[in-house]
């Protein structure tokens, strides 16, 4: 049955940006010297904004976070099969969209030996300290995601569907001014899923390590928790 459940795989605001990041990092092949703070914040506020415009679309809901799912399953009485499906094909999504940005810009990935490749798909700190990152990281994602919410549910009629991609594309412009906290993830599928198929696929010149501990303590846990927590504030109102 073609349900917006099992279409979620096609929602992945990761290509958006981590295209942005590719044209940034991959040297040999670009016309982008340096990463602009301002076309980062932009490029990163369309992908969520056009993320969840479509998941709107096509009839929602735009369960793009596994926070956010887990949050529905714990305070909102989704199914723990669904909430689990919504994370398996975030995971796939998040797969995906490495596979298509290895395939767009495979003469950069082949031809640049000296560049990180590893933070073109993951989020990673200006001043790494894993505790302090980690309650960053929760009040970043609650705050992104709560205002989302409490938002979304103000929307009404036609125009439902464009203010949703609105909202989410301003919030992201507002909590992206203390980006450099952590490099927000504020998405476990921004960073640790995508960290994972980095590791799996067969992706050439990967000279960079993935720094496991602070992916899944800081764009995992506590990621999560900040999401778990949007969902149970938004739902008090």
């Amino acid at each position: 049955q073609f349900t917006p459940l099992k279409i979620e795989i096609v929602l992945d605001k990761g290509y958006i940006l981590y295209s942005y990041m590719s044209n940034v990092t991959l040297k040999k092949h670009t016309l982008v010297t340096e990463m602009n703070y301002i076309e980062l914040v932009v490029a990163w506020s369309l992908a969520v904004g056009f993320g969840l415009t479509t998941a709107a679309i096509m009839g929602g809901p735009a369960l793009l976070n596994p926070g956010v799912a887990l949050g529905q399953v714990i305070f909102n009485g989704m199914t723990v099969t669904d909430g689990l499906m919504y994370i398996l094909m975030e995971f796939l999504a998040a797969g995906a969209a490495v596979l298509v940005v290895w395939i767009f810009f495979y003469d950069g990935f082949r031809d640049d030996k000296e560049s990180s490749k590893h933070g073109i798909f993951a989020s990673t700190p200006v001043n790494k300290n894993i505790p302090f990152n980690a309650l960053q990281e929760i009040i970043a994602t609650f705050m992104f995601l709560f205002i989302i919410f409490t938002c979304i549910k103000a929307t009404s009629g036609d125009s439902a569907v464009l203010q949703t991609g609105v909202i989410g594309a301003l919030d992201l412009s507002l909590v992206s001014l203390t980006l450099n906290s952590t490099g927000f993830s504020m998405n476990a599928m921004r960073s640790v899923f995508s960290s994972i198929w980095f590791a799996v696929l067969p992706i050439p010149n990967k000279n960079s390590k993935i720094d496991w501990k602070y992916q899944l303590t800081v764009n995992l846990v506590a990621s999560t928790v900040g999401g778990i927590l949007a969902v149970w504030a938004a739902s008090l109102f």
